[in-house]
């Protein structure tokens, strides 16, 4: 990530726990793991030059939708037989251990689409991108969005200039 550190929640959370996502649904349910992901989340939000990678289920708790509105929010849309295909055989995700995994994301993502909607940045990701060209546009993207959105500071300053004051 460059000059920019990466946290995983989910990785935060198994290393914090001691057990697997599997093993703290199991465990504590899904609220039990929804609490331990906002704690998690209450820790890490206010970091700088930080990337936090969230599970898709964070933005249900409307207090952890507010921490991540703190920075920038990208939205990696990803139709959800892509991410089926994309996850096959991995039984790390216990909300999709159902009898039609399919339609249990299509419901998550019906769910969630209000608060997803919500993020500064949208990806949509397809078939063909791997992990370093979605990366890749990530950047690019968020490139655009701080040139398109500059913070207000910077307009003043313009718009100061522009008057013929001068800025300190």
């Amino acid at each position: 990530m460059g000059t920019y550190n990466f946290l995983d929640t989910d990785d935060i959370i198994e290393k914090a726990t001691g057990m697997s996502i599997p093993e703290i649904f199991e465990a504590e349910g899904e609220d039990g793991f929804r609490d331990a992901e906002s704690q998690i989340l209450d820790s890490v939000h206010a970091y700088v030059r930080c990337v936090i990678s969230t599970g898709g289920g964070t933005v249900c708790r409307i207090g952890n939708w507010s921490k991540l509105q703190t920075g920038m929010v990208i939205w990696l849309d990803v139709d959800p037989e892509l991410i089926l295909k994309r996850i096959e055989g991995d039984t790390n995700r216990p909300l999709l251990q159902a009898e039609d995994p399919l339609q249990k994301l299509k419901d998550l993502l019906e769910e969630r689409k209000e608060k997803y909607a919500q993020a500064d940045i949208k990806i949509e990701v397809t078939e063909d991108m791997d992990e370093n060209t979605v990366a890749d546009l990530v950047v690019r993207e968020l490139h655009d969005f701080i040139d398109e959105n500059p913070p207000a500071w910077k307009k003043a300053k313009a718009k100061a200039q522009a008057e013929g004051l001068d800025w300190v």
